[in-house]
Order: structure tokens, then C-alpha cells, then sequence
């Protein structure tokens, strides 16, 4: 070791910040100046090979599951031809049911009807309503901007309560912190959301009044009393994904913590918040955060019993209604935007590990 006040050579610059304990080489930070742009360009071409393979992977995928939805949606019992006469009441002659479906052209085969449907999906016409008449394009995107309402706060209410309670309950082991973390996570687990929503109109609108039960205020027109609308369900949105999240959280660091690396940096005299911080916690979280996007898509399921409970004009309210209508164009326009947002989510995941863990590479 050099006396004080004399910088290392340059050579053993990177074991002199071994010996005191920093987590990178010392001359990790002078490769960008002295190296060439090979690494950069290997890397930028890594990614973008990456990014186009997955991005051939999830096209498939949209094709299959948007396929197996047009197909699936002609099985659903019923008839959207005796719904817009009036229903089975009001007893519509065969030939008013043939006039109806030529004008919305159920007639004819279903293949052509497929060809055609996904031709205009390609080109972003969603179509009409066979209901309303009106065109899906045109309500989807404001149904879909009210169930992100509900579905953005939900995960970032179970990501910043899940998480550090997660890392609490694996850090305070064998303390009475641990068994009420696992206690609160087992309730989130156990409950459903059609209990959990009910349960919280009972305290917080019927007992104590301070929220309303019910409905639904644009963020333009008022965000005070859309923030009051829209704490309920969030809330028991984020329920159920804040209590897998908090599990998770505990058991990848408590996995973490029982690994070799750990004892070895602990030997060797790092900090131990250091090494928490900056070892522990970062490797813990990319199953972590794997749960947390396929939360998001487990939320998109489970604001359909949220939005019917507190009446939240959203996306799956508005699929409910096309269910119930046989509203052929809804049911698949929404399933479709969906499966879009899933596998996005899930892209953006797998690019986010990257940067968690610098060994990740784009394969």
C-alpha cells in the first residue's frame, strides 16, 4: 500500500480499491476514455438484434392469441342479432334475424370475415359496436386510459410497500417484524378482491365516510375529488400484488443473504449496509421484479370484478358489456389491447434486468 498522500500506479489502481472494499475495479471508469468504440457497437448491436427477435417473438404471439380470440368469440352462446331486435321477447321472425346479420355481415364465412378483421386491425380500425354502431377506436382508448388509472397507482403502491417491506421482514429475521410482515402477506394472499372491496366500502365510505363507495370523476375536471374516487380501488387493487410482492421481496434476499458472496464481502470488511445495499438488495430484486410484470397483467384480470364493484367506467367494464351484448368487435379490440400491454410489460422487464445486473446480456 502506498504511503499517504501518494497515488497508486496506475497498474494496481484496480487491486488498491479491491483491497479497500469498493464494489468496482478502480480502473473500470477509465475503459470508456482509453478504449476503442468496438465495445459500444458490439453492444448496440447486441440490443438491437435483441430487441428485434423479441419484438418477431411477441408479433407471433399477438397473431395467435388475436387469432384464437376472433375464433373463440363466435363459441360464446347467444346472438347479437336478437339482442339489437329487442332479445328472445320480443320474438323476431327468421328474416328480421337474416336482415340483421347481412347488414352486420354474419353472414358471411368466417374466414373472409377473419382476413378482413385482421387486415383493418393492421391498419389500427378496430371497427363499429355491433350494438352502438359507434366505432371502437373511439371509446377504447378513453375506457383503457381509466383502467391505467386504476392500474399504475395499484403497482406503484404494491412496488413501494411490498418492496422495502419485504427487505425489512428478510433483514429483521427472528424478530417480531418478520411473522407480522408473513401475517399481513398470508391475508393479501387469502383474500379476494370481491371481499377485499366490499370490506373497505364498509369502513372507510359506510362507517367512517370519508371516501365515496362509487364512480368515477375525470382527473381534468376535478383531481381532488378524482384522487377521493379512485383510492378504493386502487387500494384493493393492489392488495393481492402487494402481498406476492412483499413474499417475493423476502425470499430472494433471504436467498441472497445465504450465498457465498455475501460471506466472502463481509469477510473481507465491507460496510454490512453496504453490502445489503448495494449486493444483497440489487441481485434480490430481478425475480422481484419479474412478479412484479406479471402482476401487471394479473391486475388487468382483477379490475374486472374492481371496476364492477366501484362502478369505474374502465376497460373491462366496458368487455363486460360487450360479453354480455355479444359485442363482437369490443370483446376482441380489448382483448387485443391487453395482450398488447402484457407482452410490452414483459419486454420492458427483460431490457430493465440489464441494468440491474450488468452480466445480463442481450442473447
Amino acid at each position: 500500500m502506498p504511503p499517504v498522500g501518494v497515488g497508486p500506479p496506475a497498474g494496481a489502481f484496480g487491486r488498491e480499491c479491491r483491497w479497500r472494499g469498493f464494489l468496482f475495479r478502480g480502473d473500470w471508469f477509465l475503459r470508456p476514455a482509453v478504449g476503442s468504440g468496438r465495445a459500444v457497437q458490439k453492444a448496440s448491436s447486441e440490443m438491437t438484434a435483441y430487441l428485434l427477435r423479441r419484438s418477431a417473438a411477441a408479433a407471433t404471439l399477438l397473431w395467435v392469441v388475436v387469432t384464437f380470440v376472433f375464433f373463440a368469440v363466435y363459441l360464446l352462446p347467444g346472438d347479437p342479432a336478437l339482442i339489437i331486435l329487442g332479445g328472445l321477447e320480443s320474438h323476431p321472425s327468421p328474416e328480421q334475424v337474416a336482415a340483421v346479420h347481412r347488414e352486420l355481415g354474419l353472414d358471411r364465412p368466417i374466414v373472409e370475415r377473419y382476413v378482413e378483421w385482421l387486415a383493418r386491425m393492421l391498419r389500427g380500425d378496430m371497427g363499429h359496436s355491433l350494438i352502438t354502431g359507434l366505432p371502437v377506436s373511439s371509446e377504447l382508448p378513453v375506457r383503457l386510459s381509466r383502467t391505467l388509472q386504476l392500474i399504475v397507482p395499484a403497482t406503484v403502491l404494491a412496488a413501494c410497500i411490498g418492496l422495502p417491506a419485504g427487505v425489512l421482514a428478510a433483514r429483521r429475521r427472528g424478530t417480531a417484524v418478520d411473522p407480522l410482515v408473513t401475517a399481513i402477506a398470508l391475508l393479501g394472499f387469502s383474500v379476494p378482491v370481491f371481499v377485499t372491496g366490499p370490506v373497505l366500502v364498509a369502513i372507510f365510505s359506510l362507517g367512517l365516510g370519508l371516501l365515496p363507495s362509487e364512480g368515477y370523476e375525470p382527473l381534468t375536471q376535478s383531481p381532488g375529488t378524482s384522487l377521493l374516487y379512485l383510492i378504493l380501488p386502487a387500494c384493493t387493487l393492489a392488495a393481492a400484488p402487494l402481498a406476492t410482492t412483499m413474499r417475493m421481496t423476502r425470499s430472494s434476499v433471504l436467498e441472497q443473504l445465504s450465498l457465498d458472496y455475501v460471506r466472502t464481502a463481509r469477510s473481507k470488511g465491507l460496510d454490512e449496509r453496504w453490502v445489503f445495499t448495494r449486493h444483497v438488495v440489487r441481485n434480490a430484486l430481478l425475480p422481484v421484479l419479474t412478479i412484479i410484470g406479471l402482476q401487471v397483467g394479473a391486475m388487468f384480470a382483477g379490475s374486472v370484478l374492481v371496476e364492477t364493484i366501484f362502478n369505474w367506467p374502465g376497460m373491462n367494464l366496458y368487455l363486460l358489456q360487450g360479453i354480455n351484448q355479444r359485442d363482437y368487435p369490443v370483446i376482441q379490440s380489448v382483448v387485443v389491447v391487453a395482450a398488447v400491454i402484457f407482452i410490452l410489460v414483459n419486454l420492458l422487464i427483460d431490457l430493465a434486468y440489464t441494468f440491474l445486473d450488468p452480466r445480463i446480456k442481450y442473447g
